[in-house]
């Protein structure tokens, strides 16, 4: 019995290391033709010649669901009378950009938002 849980421990515990090791928080990386944002585990990408941008200035509503973490603001908000999937870095930031990609809304919070506004195409 002892010898299954050292290797049920010898089995997990490579995945673990991988998990932790990876850096947490939400990371935008401002490609030539997309802007790349990663959480965690998951990437999105969202091309500027098909995806829709707007500037606000408008914090994050209630959490429908989704996490809410120092640098990880993630999961389903309000946003007005409509919702969004946030991928951002703070919940209230001075100003974030509203992607339309899709059927779906997306609140990012890049630094710099507005000089990157204009690479996506304008609503």
């Amino acid at each position: 019995m002892e010898s299954v849980a050292i290797g049920l421990i010898l089995l997990t515990l490579p995945p673990l290391l991988y998990i932790v090791s990876q850096k947490t928080g939400v990371r935008y990386t401002w490609t030539p033709d997309a802007l790349q944002v990663d959480t965690g585990l998951r990437r999105y990408i969202f091309p500027y010649a098909t995806t829709t941008a707007r500037l606000t200035t408008q914090p994050l509503g209630s959490r429908i669901w989704g996490t809410a973490v120092s640098g990880s603001v993630t999961g389903r908000y309000t946003l007005d009378s409509s919702t969004v999937q946030a991928l951002a870095t703070t919940a209230r930031p001075a100003q974030a950009l509203l992607l339309e990609a899709g059927q779906q809304t997306f609140y990012v919070t890049p630094e710099r938002a507005e000089e990157f506004a204009a690479r996506f195409l304008a609503k």
